[in-house]
């Protein structure tokens, strides 16, 4: 379990971050990994912002925990610490997508975090070769970066984001930020599942893309670049999170809770749901930075 609080000057937003995991009712061990950074050097906050991660690893032996541990730790370190450039990294199939137009400020972000998933997965193919019980460890991998009120979501695999918004009180609105690499999803794109059908559909477990699939040629993430407003919630979860609860009742419990609250009240309605697989959320809010307004106040 992981809480922080992120305050944003120019902006006047709270971020306030926290995440949970837990393996389930069904799985016996808990391959997902979760992390929370938000690095102590003002001047990397400023350039690159926090990053908050959410990894989920497939593989026996614990090879599933291995790699998402793996996937975590790397895009940290790798983000945090720029290297000179031998070149742009080569577009192959992702897609970057500007919801809200292009964000310059979010540009470093956007090279830093292909290097790091690259990186992630070179070193889970290479821990894989070296260990035999870890062959064919594989994770799928979900990135928000976040930059005062800018966001960056970057994900392989089928763990998802959510901007959810306060319309109205009553009915908050949700925008599911990603797409997922599932075969269910591709059969949906070629018309050959409706929704529905892919919701029922074993082929949802099928992923088309993950960090350490050494099968395929390496693709990079998908990004998608938005801006948050003062009262919008940001969720990252996983499949064995929005598979078993409904979108409406995703959004009336991040949208009535503090993060931490809603962390927790997600996985226990997940479990309660028949707890199939693992289950990861991460939860951001954002809101006005009332101590910054009261101080200005008392100037």
């Amino acid at each position: 379990m992981h809480q922080q609080d992120v305050s944003s000057e120019p902006t006047r937003v709270h971020i306030s971050a926290a995440g949970c995991t837990d393996k389930g009712c069904v799985r016996e061990q808990n391959e997902d990994t979760i992390g929370l950074f938000e690095p102590p050097d003002q001047f990397q906050v400023s350039q690159l912002g926090s990053l908050y991660l959410l990894a989920d690893g497939a593989g026996g032996h614990a090879a599933g925990e291995i790699a998402s541990q793996i996937a975590v730790e790397t895009i940290a370190d790798v983000y945090y610490h720029p290297t000179p450039s031998t070149g742009e990294i080569r577009q192959t199939q992702e897609i970057l997508t500007h919801l809200d137009g292009p964000l310059p400020g979010l540009d470093l972000a956007v090279s830093q975090i292909q290097r790091a998933f690259l990186a992630a997965h070179a070193r889970i193919l290479d821990l894989a070769f070296l260990t035999p019980e870890y062959s064919g460890m594989v994770t799928t991998c979900l990135v928000a970066v976040v930059k005062d009120t800018q966001i960056l979501i970057a994900h392989i695999g089928d763990s998802r984001a959510y901007l959810i918004h306060p319309s109205s009180e009553l009915f908050p609105s949700l925008t599911q930020l990603t797409s997922d690499h599932s075969m269910a999803a591709a059969m949906v794109q070629a018309g050959i599942l409706s929704i529905q059908q892919a919701q029922r559909s074993p082929t949802r477990h099928i992923v088309l893309r993950a960090l350490g699939n050494g099968g395929q040629t390496y693709v990079g993430p998908d990004i998608t670049t938005c801006k948050a407003h003062i009262g919008d919630s940001l969720l990252l979860c996983c499949d064995g999170l929005w598979s078993m609860l409904s979108d409406e009742l995703i959004v009336s419990v991040v949208a009535r809770n503090t993060p931490q609250a809603a962390c927790n009240e997600l996985i226990r309605l997940a479990n309660g749901a028949g707890g199939e697989d693992n289950i990861s959320a991460v939860v951001l809010s954002f809101t006005e930075d009332t101590r910054k307004l009261k101080r200005r106040r008392g100037h």
